[in-house]
């Protein structure tokens, strides 16, 4: 007996007729006939009565059609668990984030891709853009989110968001109405506290100065964001960085952030994978959450900038 002829079989039994059983086959009725009378060759038994209102079952017919529809079903079963299993994805993935969004993406896209894929391991690292730019480029990290990406030929890169940088200060020191963007020009007169010259920000903050013509006063270079709040909190200075930053502590209240009038106070986001380095299945599963996690939180205010469609641009773009 072949799997196909009891197919074929339990068809012609379910809907009682041959004609509407070829139907629903797609085949032509006399090579459904065929099938049938083949199996019921070997078996050396009629399977079925056939009348003027169709087909029934024989007492014979009966017998196999109990056996076959629960072989059917179990077949039909196994082969959804093997289906789902050899899906499901397993194996880890390494994700580097920079401080100033780590804060933001890092728990919601931890927790999405536990919920999503059990079975697989995400490790995330919040590192600074310089040393995710090594890493990715070393093959230490499957998958990264950094700032200012260059051009290399040990990494591919692709734009995820254009994110505005805004002038950050202390809420305790602002006058009412204080809040409203601010000109390029007035940051001279400022002091801040900003990331080392090593990190993308500082690098995008730096070359959209240079380009004002204005120097700015940096009393203080801290690699902590976390540092770096609380000390413009404090009174210190002031800072510079994308809202995902500073959103808890501007909504508590703590912190004002103003947009900054000018066309470059803004970094692209990228996500980099190693070039010389096979893309998972389950990295590519987690630059689907990151995309989709990045545009519901500028859906949602939690980050402000302009979102860059998947596949929308070229690889190895930089800022």
């Amino acid at each position: 007996m072949e799997l196909l002829e009891l197919r074929y079989f339990v068809q012609v039994a379910d809907l009682g007729s041959f004609s509407k059983a070829s139907v629903k086959l797609g085949i032509t009725q006399p090579a459904l006939s065929r099938q049938v009378q083949k199996l019921e060759h070997e078996l050396r038994t009629s399977l079925f009565y056939r009348h003027g209102r169709g087909v029934s079952l024989t007492q014979q017919g009966r017998k196999l059609y109990d056996v076959v529809r629960h072989l059917l079903g179990a077949l039909s079963e196994i082969k959804e668990e093997i289906q789902d299993q050899s899906e499901r994805l397993t194996g880890s993935v390494t994700l580097g984030l920079p401080p100033s969004i780590c804060a933001t993406l890092g728990a919601p896209l931890a927790r999405r891709f536990h919920e999503n894929y059990p079975d697989a391991t995400l490790r995330i690292h919040e590192v600074f853009s310089g040393t995710l730019l090594e890493w990715v480029e070393g093959g230490r990290l499957d998958l990264a989110v950094l700032y200012d990406a260059r051009r290399g030929r040990s990494m591919l890169s692709s734009p995820l968001l254009v994110e505005n940088l805004l002038l950050v200060q202390p809420a305790k020191d602002a006058v009412a109405g204080d809040d409203g963007p601010v000109e390029v020009e007035t940051l001279g007169g400022l002091r801040f506290v900003l990331p080392g010259l090593e990190n993308g920000l500082r690098r995008v903050v730096d070359a959209a100065v240079r380009r004002a013509d204005i120097d700015l006063q940096v009393d203080m270079e801290i690699d902590s964001v976390t540092a770096i709040k609380q000390l413009v909190e404090e009174g210190m200075g002031s800072t510079i960085l994308p809202f995902g930053a500073v959103h808890r502590e501007v909504r508590q209240g703590r912190l004002i952030a103003r947009e900054i009038s000018s066309k470059d106070m803004h970094a692209m986001l990228v996500t980099a994978t190693p070039l010389h380095q096979p893309v998972s299945k389950a990295t590519r599963a987690l630059l689907r959450l990151i995309h989709a996690e990045v545009a519901k939180c500028v859906a949602n205010g939690v980050l402000k900038g302009k979102v860059v469609a998947p596949g929308s641009a070229g690889e190895n773009s930089a800022p």
